[in-house]
């Protein structure tokens, strides 16, 4: 029985570690994408339908870093980075490498392809539509060494010295993977409301993660869909309001955004601000500075689901960067 509350928190963490374990043993759970709070500052992780639509600039880089949970377990660490561009008025390619590591037990990176093709007519200058492809590989691993099991509860404490009776063929994976998307945008310039919409189906192909030979244990694919809008208040200040829903087997999330830009007179610079709310789960404040087409971007998640207990509502830190070079239309859409 425990008898203190750090020791309640060490017993949760490696409950938390065995539970992230179990999802990848081949048992009836199944694995599930890490999240991520900016979306929108991962274009073409967010939707392979991205992939080179670019307007004003040619090319685009993208890094993000997300560091999760660090409060009560080792962290849960993302990190991604993108290229895309546009070969002509309608193909973009690029490419993107995103990895994660589940508290030194689990690492997964996926390295990925992406082409997308715009279906509208280049020269229409109210909407664009495209879809998009990505193909690549999705590598995991399993670090066993700080792995702790149920076998291993002595009835007061987990004790590694226990044998814990498992056994694993495999400690590493490589896997086909596949994801593809459908994207529309207003782009009318002379309207104050331009509103946009994502579409999203990722891993495909269902890849076995499973590392007992034995049994499978299939990556369920993962739906996304989003609506929102950017909304030019005046000629300084633009609002994007979104709603991201994802579904990922059982799990389902919603995340509601509002995003403001604010024009800083005389200068090539925005001031960023906005929150978010991922449904049962965290309020997420945003800051950063946009230079010409450049953009820094932070924010944190204030977790708020009944894990608050053990975070003290500490959630998540990250970081995002993008880069077009070229200097940015103020009237510029996207």
């Amino acid at each position: 029985m425990m008898t203190t509350l750090p020791l309640k928190r060490i017993q949760f963490a490696a409950a938390a570690l065995t539970a992230s374990c179990m999802l990848c043993m081949g048992t009836a759970l199944q694995a599930q994408d890490a999240q991520i709070s900016q979306y929108d500052q991962a274009p073409i992780m967010f939707n392979p339908a991205n992939t080179g639509m670019l307007k004003f600039t040619d090319i685009r880089i993208a890094a993000l870093y997300r560091s999760q949970w660090s409060s009560i377990s080792t962290s849960f660490n993302t990190f991604a980075t993108s290229f895309d561009m546009s070969v002509d008025s309608r193909w973009g390619v690029g490419g993107v490498f995103v990895n994660t590591d589940a508290a030194n037990v689990i690492n997964s990176s996926n390295f990925l392809g992406s082409v997308a093709y715009q279906i509208t007519d280049p020269g229409n200058t109210r909407y664009m539509l495209s879809v998009g492809v990505q193909l690549g590989v999705l590598y995991r691993r399993l670090n066993t060494n700080d792995m702790i099991f149920d076998s291993q509860f002595d009835g007061f404490n987990f004790d590694n010295s226990i044998n814990s009776m498992e056994s694993f063929d495999r400690l590493g994976r490589v896997m086909l993977d596949a994801n593809m998307g459908l994207s529309y945008r207003s782009t009318d310039r002379s309207k104050r409301i331009n509103p946009f919409a994502d579409f999203a189906v990722f891993h495909v192909t269902t890849p076995d993660e499973s590392f007992i030979s034995s049994q499978q244990s299939r990556l369920p694919m993962r739906w996304m869909a989003n609506a929102g809008a950017r909304i030019e208040i005046n000629n300084k200040l633009v609002i994007d309001p979104s709603l991201i829903w994802m579904r990922q087997r059982q799990a389902q999330q919603y995340l509601a955004n509002a995003i403001a830009y604010y024009e800083i007179s005389g200068t090539p610079y925005q001031a960023i601000g906005g929150m978010s709310y991922r449904h049962e789960d965290a309020v997420i404040i945003h800051a950063g500075i946009r230079h010409n087409a450049n953009i820094f971007r932070i924010s944190y998640d204030v977790n708020t689901s009944a894990l608050s207990a053990f975070s003290n509502n500490r959630g998540a830190l990250e970081f995002t960067v993008i880069y077009r070079p070229g200097r940015r239309n103020v009237r510029a859409i996207y």
